[in-house]
């Protein structure tokens, strides 16, 4: 009988919810440093390109041209005609990097450049940019790899072309909790960019997203059960690849079932107990990690079922309509409007403006609104 993988991932009882104090701080600072904003980059994880998209920037951040670059290509299974599909239905540029890639920062500082001579007349203050993104998607790594070959040509002749970081990274989510202040990516044209912090969702809808956030290192690991984490993955797995060859290694043929899969990683690994114990919680760690790094070819993948289902644009369209309705009805956008006013911007004057909020109001008139 052939193998049947599960069409249906088990509802268990895990948080929705990691927004936090901080995220609340920076949308609102989003807001604040709008009118100052020529050009937004919003990072995404190409593992996950539907679960790391934050519908919450376009209520700060609508009315900026943006584009969006898919991060962690290297860890990947994601075909490029996917997002070709999706990106061409709404008309945005995209790119897909490798936040580490000297090669990939230059074609994002080259969209950039090209950006800032369309400008007429280019910006007096110099292209200012914004990098948004979900938490750990690589926003602060792609700040200090950009800076280092924007920077290059001040460093001919100097005894040392290496550029000291600007921005914190760290392999858990959280290492940036305030947007910074202006950072010089190049002179020649002037580039400035603010990195910020990562920004969660108040609530993810269901928790197969959470479960996909989880896998991308969005959230620490400690928030998800690693039982439930890795028997999410088995599942994605058995939908990508029905035949079992993505854990062939541990087990010779495919399962639902992720009690025997971590039995037999445990077996593989000699660590299975004379009683036929093992350690469940360190074993299934042990293979999620795999996944999460990526160390080799064969742990590429994609953690987005809708993604892995291959929607259209126009599925995507309805989806992220969807998610902007339900945002809506939340707290967070309440006090978005309070703070920026219902357009989502500083310039509205229905607001209910704050002393920081005359404080960019000044600020923001050596701006073109």
């Amino acid at each position: 009988m052939s193998f049947i993988p599960r069409r249906i991932f088990p509802n268990y009882n895990i948080p929705l919810s990691n927004f936090k104090g901080h995220h609340q701080k920076a949308l609102t600072k989003f807001g604040h440093l709008a009118p100052q904003i020529d050009l937004v980059l919003e990072v995404r994880d190409s593992r996950a390109p539907l679960s790391t998209t934050n519908v919450l920037f376009d209520r700060v951040l609508a009315q900026k041209e943006k584009i969006v670059l898919y991060s962690k290509k290297d860890l990947s299974a994601l075909k490029s005609s996917v997002l070709r599909k999706w990106h061409e239905s709404v008309n945005e540029k995209h790119l897909t990097i490798d936040c580490r890639s000297r090669k990939d920062a230059q074609k994002v500082i080259d969209l950039i450049k090209q950006r800032y001579f369309e400008m007429t007349p280019p910006p007096p203050l110099g292209l200012r940019l914004m990098i948004i993104g979900m938490p750990n998607v690589g926003k602060s790594t792609l700040v200090n790899t950009l800076r280092e070959v924007g920077l290059s040509n001040d460093s001919v002749g100097a005894i040392s072309t290496k550029r000291r970081k600007v921005a914190r990274t760290g392999g858990q989510p959280g290492v940036t909790k305030n947007t910074s202040e202006i950072i010089r990516l190049c002179r020649e044209p002037d580039i400035l960019v603010h990195d910020t912090p990562g920004v969660f969702l108040p609530t993810v809808k269901d928790i197969e997203t959470m479960l996909a956030l989880g896998m991308v290192g969005c959230v620490h690991t400690s928030f998800i059960d690693p039982v439930i984490q890795a028997d999410y993955l088995l599942y994605l797995l058995n939908l990508q690849d029905p035949t079992g060859s993505k854990y062939a290694e541990y087990i010779n043929r495919p399962t639902n079932s992720i009690d025997e899969l971590l039995y037999h990683i445990a077996k593989y690994r000699d660590q299975v107990n004379g009683d036929g114990s093992y350690d469940e919680l360190g074993i299934a760690s042990h293979w999620i990690s795999l996944w999460k790094q990526g160390n080799s070819q064969k742990y590429k993948a994609v953690f987005d079922l809708q993604a892995i289902l291959d929607i259209n644009g126009n599925d995507l369209k309805q989806i992220f309509k969807n998610e902007r309705e339900r945002v809506t009805t939340m707290k967070v956008s309440e006090k978005i409007v309070n703070s920026l006013g219902e357009d989502g911007t500083a310039r509205s004057k229905h607001r209910r403006r704050t002393a920081k909020d005359r404080e960019y109001d000044l600020k923001n008139r050596l701006f073109k609104y």
